[in-house]
């Protein structure tokens, strides 16, 4: 092997991963122009035209590959034990949204190129390098090339970073979109009924709900009552946090009471909950502004059922870093925080001007708050789940098309990011939840999913269900074909599920069913439910 520096052979990365054979960030030469690019003796990047290696652009390091506009092709020759690789992962980003646009990988084997998934619908406009591509070889042969391929607008195509050949196939591979499908079976209701309608109660319009069972089985239905309007908190303060009470799985409500109840010239929106399964105690986040357009962050908790509520603490300056301008767009996701298996307390919050989500979490049962400095992006309202084996998954709303899914795999240090074409979503925040898993006892590992089942507005509610960690998801079934929004699932004390959701800005109502009827009696509980 010649000489090649570490730093050359492994992208400026410092150390190989374990899981690749070859990695690079493009940082081995300066040419703005090239036709051939090696930093590894076995690795060897060749086109007939030339393609770039762009010092203006790049996700690690300085440098990245720039397929350059028009019709632009690319090999990379792969030798010795390269030749072994069953994968093959990076990160791109599409240059304009303007037509054409074709980018396909084809990998050699056997002396045929065989097409790999399309990555046309896969690579997203957008800086950053939006688009985490994992795409497995063909089984039963060495791949001794990659032919990557482009058509795209002159003075565009497409950039390519962070570029490793891998050991095995990935666990979830890229895959192009099945052309959308809009849900339309109708899902079999146990109860379906309003529990907050606007203009009763001193309020004009009721917005984002959030709803969670206590420890006891009742029922917390917690949502914004807007007084005066229907504005977002950032143009009024005329909102308190309340809430409504079951105690029969959601037949009947109760009063409306109120956590935030706040003076003129203060607002609180987008309440969250988690339940602190220890000790029972529920824990109520929200975004509270006063006289500046200062997103602050408050908690409030309830040992009680409820019953009764602690006093608002303010704890923006334990998970806002102190650089970040105060007047940045941040809120809390409104919804349901989690709490993980070694009983720590997770939740998120978004940061509008970067469009990323950032966890926060308490590790000693909400009495102090810590940051998780790694920026999950694209992202904005989202929702975190602990896998089974103990990975965590946010699924966050972003277009107007799909949602997108980041996987960590060291405690949220670092993130993978996709978009998932299996949940199309019309950019509206939607709800993930942990139904059961292996690890209490129950034969299957189940994740549930509400959002609005559209791509074209906020409307048909659905609700699917997951058996493999959310790597797929059912067709769904429809609780609301018409307006449906923002939604909050719940499991109740009977391991049958709930959902809050806005009905339109007239209604918020509460449906309930059963596992069996989501899945046409195919599956149900092996054993009873337990609180979560």
């Amino acid at each position: 092997m010649q000489q090649l520096s570490v730093a050359m052979m492994v992208g400026m990365s410092g150390v190989l991963s374990a899981s690749a054979l070859y990695e690079t960030s493009f940082e081995g030469r300066s040419d703005a122009k090239v036709k051939q690019y090696q930093d590894n003796e076995d690795a060897v990047w060749k086109s007939d035209t030339p393609f770039g290696i762009s010092r203006d652009h790049a996700k690690s390091g300085k440098q990245a590959l720039h397929l350059l506009g028009g019709k632009s092709e690319l090999v990379l020759h792969l030798r010795g034990d390269l030749s072994q690789a069953k994968g093959v992962s990076f990160v791109a980003e599409r240059w304009t949204s303007k037509s054409p646009f074709t980018f396909r990988v084809e990998a050699k084997q056997g002396g045929k190129w065989v097409a790999l998934t399309p990555l046309d619908q896969l690579v997203n406009v957008g800086r950053g390098f939006p688009s985490s591509v994992r795409l497995a070889f063909p089984e039963g042969g060495e791949v001794s090339a990659l032919r990557f391929s482009s058509n795209t607008p002159e003075k565009s195509g497409v950039l390519i970073d962070d570029f490793k050949l891998l050991k095995s196939a990935p666990e979830n591979p890229s895959k192009a979109p099945k052309p959308f499908v809009k849900p339309s079976e109708p899902l079999e209701l146990l109860e379906h009924n309003d529990v907050f309608v606007s203009g009763e109660d001193d309020t004009k319009i009721y917005r984002i709900p959030a709803i969670i069972t206590a420890q006891n089985g009742d029922l917390l239905a917690v949502i914004d009552a807007r007084r005066k309007n229907a504005a977002d908190l950032i143009h009024q303060r005329s909102i308190d946090i309340t809430f409504k009470r079951s105690k029969d799985n959601g037949k009947t409500w109760g009063a409306m009471e109120t956590i935030a109840d706040l003076p003129d010239g203060e607002g609180a929106s987008d309440a969250s909950l988690i339940l602190n399964r220890e000790n029972g105690e529920i824990f109520c986040f929200y975004n509270w502004m006063g006289k500046t357009k200062e997103f602050r962050f408050y908690l409030q908790s309830s040992k009680d059922h409820g019953v009764t509520w602690s006093k608002p603490k303010d704890f923006t300056d334990e998970i806002v870093p102190k650089e970040w301008n105060k007047l940045d767009f941040k809120f809390i996701t409104s919804g349901r925080g989690i709490q993980t298996r070694d009983g720590e307390l997770l939740h998120n919050f978004v940061h509008l001007p970067t469009r990323s989500v950032y966890l926060y979490g308490s590790k000693d049962g909400g009495k102090s708050w810590n940051f998780y400095d790694a920026k999950i992006s694209p992202a904005d309202e989202s929702k975190v789940v602990e896998l089974s084996d103990g990975r965590l998954m946010v699924n966050s709303r972003v277009g107007r098309d799909y949602r997108w899914v980041h996987r960590s795999e060291d405690r949220g240090k670092t993130w993978e990011s996709h978009k998932e074409y299996e949940l199309p979503d019309p950019r509206c925040n939607g709800s993930i939840i942990r139904y059961t898993s292996t690890k209490d006892g129950y034969k299957k590992d189940r994740l549930l999913f509400s959002n609005a089942g559209s791509q074209t507005g906020r409307e048909n509610l659905t609700i699917r269900i997951s058996y493999d960690e959310g790597k797929t998801w059912s067709d769904g079934k429809v609780v609301n074909p018409g307006a449906s929004a923002y939604s909050s699932l719940t499991i109740l004390k009977d391991g049958s599920i709930g959902v809050l959701y806005e009905n339109g800005n007239a209604r918020t109502k509460f449906a309930r069913f059963t596992l069996e009827a989501l899945t046409d009696g195919k599956d149900k509980l092996e054993k009873k439910y337990t609180i979560q």
